[in-house]
């Protein structure tokens, strides 16, 4: 008895231990299904062959081609341009400007992953916020919510739409076509721009500490300055002749280390013989190989008593910025700007020393925004966390770098982009390959994986990447491979027959209650789960059960799988629960209370529309 139920405790025992972890958030969830795989693999409960079949399913493939077209799709600059250029026809109108931004999202949304589509649009709506003297964080929430409401048009414009049709198809049913959302994308989108645009207006518009707005068009170094209290923590050196730190290099000196001071810039003067004789200043953004003159002025960020332990031990003239930062420290050549770690950022888990910024970009780190905190002492020994705004500064040029490595960052307050031209072709071949492929999806004339794979090797082969370490950059592995290690969960519930105790407890409810109540049990479920747990493993993990239900019931199964694709999307009381929430929490200034009181309304009344208009357009 003990040797037939180990493989129901082993299974149970799996799925509980996954989604603790899970919730506590604190490994990769990669690694969790990974691990969740083995000890079914291990245990007997997979065979080696039914554990692996997660790696060879077409949603894999559609996924894995979908991040590429994505990746194309911002590379290029199209979408941006094209938001752009829409979002200038409100011009100083607030309220249409309000409504623009959430349209654009969602259409965006509609083809884009959501955290794609964040990620395009947050340095254009940040830019426009200002343009209109508000504060950005009454934009950015909406457009984390209505790029997951746009995201229901399409097939692929969720993620849990695709996993939630895998499973449809496995059952034995044909698969949704790529408008077959479309009625709910309709609603879930009319729905959130009517409750929006009074609730946001309400509360976001008069959350505390946003009533002083930004006076201009864009945040400039000086406002970046100001916000993260540079003042009290930069200074200037002049190097005298005597110092015995000339002639030597940054590297060789290690004052960030032995000193916990950064040098942000040198300045040095030369002389200049055409078109007249005379002298200027040169700006430079020292390396690990910069030489120290003497007459050179360093501007440098630390504490105070550490640069002033500096300036006594080199015997450097100190000049410490105290409260007033003088026009003086403002750099012109080299500029400062915000960038917002992306939770699918490679740099998450290491240390700023690791992260290898200065290395490859050329910048420096001068301050971290985590919530509400700042930390601008030690920063190389802190810990990179998803969602944690940098202040950066290097060479226009080096931050033009940084802007073009979108998968891992978004770049808030970019510089202007002066081969925006030169990548004109390359939007026009974006788009008409984007174009091709819905057409080709809406008419089947190819299955969803053929096209989408053929659409995202067309992109590689046209050069709209660099090289392929782009293109594979551009590809969250973590997510393909939660994925591919969870669906074979699927078939441990179906072979211990947990799927069916499930499904039979549900379906009493259903025949005491009729239809309704079983739709509204199973998209109340998955909603509430949806807090804690991440959409695309829920929706693995609900999908299967709410067809049980259904042919247990013996009624239709689309509404349900449709409810729990549904339900997995629209996650919107918490700030943590999907990628697209957790980008723009930094940047707009948001609590999870925030969230809560916006968001837990939102996705209770949307529950309550979809439960009477899922029924009505897919009919039991």
């Amino acid at each position: 008895m003990a040797a037939d139920m180990w493989p129901t405790i082993l299974t149970i025992g799996v799925i509980i231990g996954t989604v603790i972890f899970f919730v506590m958030g604190r490994f990769r969830t990669d690694l969790i299904a990974l691990c969740a795989l083995m000890c079914l693999m291990v245990g007997g409960v997979l065979t080696p062959a039914e554990a692996l079949t997660g790696f060879s399913n077409n949603i894999i493939l559609i996924i894995a081609g979908m991040f590429v077209v994505g990746g194309a799709i911002v590379n290029s600059g199209l979408a941006s341009v094209i938001s752009g250029r829409i979002l200038k026809l409100a011009g100083s109108n607030r309220m249409l400007l309000f409504m623009l931004i959430m349209f654009i999202s969602g259409m965006v949304g509609a083809m884009v992953s959501n955290t794609g589509t964040v990620a395009i649009m947050m340095p254009i709506v940040v830019s426009m916020a200002y343009s209109v003297d508000m504060s950005p964080s009454r934009f950015l929430m909406p457009l984390g919510f209505m790029s997951s409401m746009g995201g229901m048009f399409t097939l692929i414009g969720n993620a849990p739409n695709m996993v939630a049709n895998e499973v449809y198809v496995r059952a034995g049913y044909p698969s949704l076509e790529l408008f077959s959302f479309f009625p709910i994308g309709v609603v879930c989108f009319a729905f959130g721009m009517v409750i929006l645009v009074p609730a946001t207006y309400w509360y976001l518009s008069r959350r505390k500490g946003d009533a002083k707005k930004p006076e201009a068009n864009a945040p400039t170094m000086r406002e970046l300055a100001d916000k993260y209290q540079l003042a009290r923590h930069m200074c200037k050196m002049e190097v005298p002749e005597t110092s015995p730190i000339v002639g030597q290099t940054l590297m060789r000196l290690g004052l960030t280390n032995r000193f916990g001071v950064a040098i942000q810039e040198i300045r040095r003067k030369k002389k200049s013989h055409f078109p007249l004789p005379g002298t200027y200043t040169e700006q430079i953004s020292p390396g690990p190989q910069t030489a120290i003159q003497a007459g050179d002025i360093l501007y440098g960020v630390g504490a105070v008593a550490d640069m002033e332990r500096l300036g006594s031990e080199f015997g450097l003239h100190l000049s410490v910025c105290n409260d007033d930062l003088d026009d003086s420290y403002l750099f012109d050549a080299i500029g400062i700007c915000e960038l917002v770690i992306m939770s699918s950022s490679r740099l998450i888990g290491l240390t700023v020393a690791e992260s290898g910024l200065r290395e490859q970009f050329g910048v420096t780190l001068l301050g971290i925004q985590r919530g509400s905190r700042y930390i601008l002492e030690n920063i190389t020994a802190q810990t990179v966390h998803a969602g944690d705004a940098f202040l950066v500064q290097g060479s226009w040029k080096d931050i033009a770098r940084l802007d073009e490595a979108s998968q891992h960052w978004v770049v808030v307050g970019r510089p202007q982009d002066d081969t925006q031209s030169d990548k004109q072709g390359t939007r026009i071949f974006v788009a008409v390959t984007l174009i091709a492929m819905i057409a080709v999806m809406a008419l089947n004339i190819l299955p969803t994986v053929t096209a989408v794979m053929l659409a995202a090797l067309i992109m590689i082969l046209g050069r709209c990447f660099r090289n392929m370490e782009d293109v594979y950059t551009c590809i969250n592995w973590e997510t393909l491979i939660m994925i591919a290690c969870m669906l074979p969960l699927a078939i441990a519930m179906e072979k211990i027959g947990l799927i069916n105790v499930i499904a039979t407890h549900m379906t009493a409810v259903g025949v005491h209650y009729g239809p309704y109540i079983a739709l509204a049990l199973v998209y109340a479920v998955t909603s509430a789960l949806n807090i804690i747990i991440s959409f695309t493993p829920l929706t693995l993990l609900i999908a299967p059960v709410a067809l049980k239900i259904a042919v247990a019931l013996n009624l239709n199964p689309l509404p349900f799988i449709l409810a729990v694709a549904t339900a997995a999307s629209m996650c919107f009381a918490s700030s943590f629960s999907t990628p697209s929430n957790a980008l723009v929490v930094s940047v707009g200034r948001y609590t999870f209370m925030d969230f809560l009181i916006i968001g837990l309304p939102l996705q209770i009344l949307l529950g309550i529309i979809m439960v009477f208009f899922l029924p009505i357009c897919f009919p039991f």
